[in-house]
């Protein structure tokens, strides 16, 4: 599939390093080329410096022949914009906008428009990794410090458990897998050296919780 996104924060370099390794030819465009930093290195997909809203720009992303268009960037109207002229203009099928002003959502529906807002992205990313069984899961949103992270618990965290990781402020577990099996956890249960832990982390609570899991992988260095 020919997939065109556009924003390359960390959902859309996320979105384009996934599909690239599932083998679709992906094109991201973002309006500064500092933004292609955050792909990983085995991205194989081609990266364009421009506005996701300019036709000339998404011509040359090769919308013609596209299967879908994904537009994440920090904007709202751009987003809409996006995937309005993807769809009416050139007939792209697939196409999904970022929404992060809920006030919209219902005007988004109307018109038809496939979204995918923070807290929508949040849960859906939980659930699909919940039955995956594994956490490939960072999810971060835009002018918040909030974070859904995947931490390993440490040695010192041995035997800690859930109601004393969440007396830390600013930490609310969600999941913990342990061998092959996931759970959503009770409060009294003990956590074991090596379980993987998901749960959303305010900024500030990092430090804190450096003596009981490995450091999280998004977050304060």
């Amino acid at each position: 599939m020919h997939i065109i996104i556009g924003g390359c924060g960390r959902v859309g370099a996320e979105l384009a390093d996934r599909l690239s390794a599932r083998e679709h030819d992906v094109v991201i465009l973002d309006t500064t080329e500092e933004s292609f930093d955050r792909i990983g290195g085995a991205f194989n997909g081609e990266t364009l410096v421009g506005d996701i809203t300019d036709k000339d720009m998404l011509g040359r992303a090769g919308v013609e022949h596209a299967d879908g268009l994904v537009a994440v960037t920090n904007f709202d109207n751009a987003n809409l914009m996006a995937v309005e002229i993807a769809k009416e203009l050139f007939g792209v099928r697939h196409t999904v906008a970022r929404l992060f002003n809920p006030d919209r959502e219902a005007s988004y529906r109307k018109m038809g428009v496939h979204y995918v807002s923070g807290t929508r992205l949040v849960a859906k990313a939980i659930l699909n990794e919940l039955h995956a069984g594994t956490f490939p899961l960072h999810v971060s949103f835009p002018d918040a410090d909030v974070e859904v992270v995947e931490m390993r618990v440490a040695r010192e965290g041995h035997g800690a458990t859930v109601a004393e990781l969440e007396e830390i402020p600013r930490v609310r577990v969600a999941a913990v897998k342990r061998g092959v099996r996931v759970r959503i956890p009770r409060l009294d249960d003990r956590l074991q050296t090596d379980d993987l832990v998901v749960a959303a982390i305010g900024k500030g609570a990092y430090r804190q919780l450096r003596g009981l899991v490995v450091h999280p992988h998004v977050g304060e260095g």
